[in-house]
């Protein structure tokens, strides 16, 4: 991804991305699929979140992947890593994956590899 698309991507969120996650998103080799979870790419995130309306339908939260009718998600206000459903989400019930990237890319690959 061109550093200029990296820049205009990162000032049109209203959040600051937790940075082990950041520093993932822009990574040359990153892995996005995990068995049936997948993580979304970093020039098809804003676009994942447009389609699911995520401003409307998950306020406070940041889409960034799926899997089997749940959404994985960023909490933006503390950078959790949750998920949550993606017909019904209710903040109330959503499960917290990990406080960090790095708990939350363990989960991942106990979970789904």
């Amino acid at each position: 991804m061109p550093p200029q698309y990296k820049q205009e991507f990162l000032q049109t969120l209203d959040f600051e991305l937790p940075s082990e996650y950041l520093a993932y998103l822009f990574a040359a080799e990153s892995t996005y699929q995990f068995g049936f979870a997948y993580l979304i790419e970093a020039d098809e995130l804003l676009q994942f979140n447009a389609d699911y309306e995520a401003t409307e339908f998950y306020p406070g939260y940041f889409l960034i992947g799926a899997h089997d009718g749940e959404a994985f998600a960023i909490e933006k206000a503390t950078g959790r890593f949750v998920e949550t459903p993606f017909i019904g989400h209710d903040p109330e019930t959503l499960i917290i994956l990990g406080l960090t990237w790095r708990e939350f890319l363990e989960y991942l690959q106990a979970e789904y590899s």
